[in-house]
């Protein structure tokens, strides 16, 4: 599970992959991350379907590709 950082009454949804922010009384943005969480599943982006996650830009993407596996 990641790490929760409170900011300001909110904090980033608790599943790694996930760039949504929460308030102070959720842990995730939706359904979607808390049984992806649940099941340490592995992704290149987050699929919750908000905004936040939705956008990625390509040269995020890529670098993320580039990066590779970290062993």
């Amino acid at each position: 599970m990641a790490e929760i950082l409170d900011i300001g009454g909110e904090h980033k949804c608790a599943y790694e992959q996930c760039e949504c922010q929460v308030s102070t009384l959720a842990t995730y943005c939706s359904d979607y991350c808390m049984y992806a969480d649940d099941l340490e599943e592995i992704e290149l982006q987050c699929d919750c379907k908000h905004t936040e996650c939705s956008l990625l830009d390509r040269e995020r993407l890529r670098s993320i590709l580039d990066q590779g596996p970290s062993l």
